[in-house]
């Protein structure tokens, strides 16, 4: 459940409101997460319609933010996908809520 509420934190990209089901993690330890992570399941998201392999990338940025890398292959294209933004906490860094933008 913990992975779950941290990749919904990230889908969520600039909202920084939580779906009423969906509590942060607390005592949260981000470098457990900075990580190369493979889709095993999606909810509905544009970026990543029509895309396979989708992948997540979280590293850190020195200003305490998390770089985030989500990448997909197009076989219509024939080409790799890729969508880069910035993350960073909403409450404080040991909760699981952060709001990621990828403008």
């Amino acid at each position: 459940m913990k992975i779950i509420s941290i990749i919904l934190a990230f889908i969520l990209m600039g909202c920084v409101g939580i779906p009423e089901n969906v509590k942060p993690v607390d005592n949260f330890k981000l470098e457990k997460y900075l990580w190369h992570w493979y889709e095993i399941a999606r909810l509905d998201h544009s970026f990543e319609r029509g895309l396979t392999r989708v992948t997540a990338d979280y590293s850190l940025l020195a200003n305490g933010g998390v770089r985030v890398l989500n990448r997909g292959y197009s076989l219509n294209d024939k080409a790799w996908k890729e969508a880069e933004g910035k993350a960073y906490f909403v409450k404080g860094s040991d909760q699981g809520y952060l709001k990621a933008s990828f403008f």
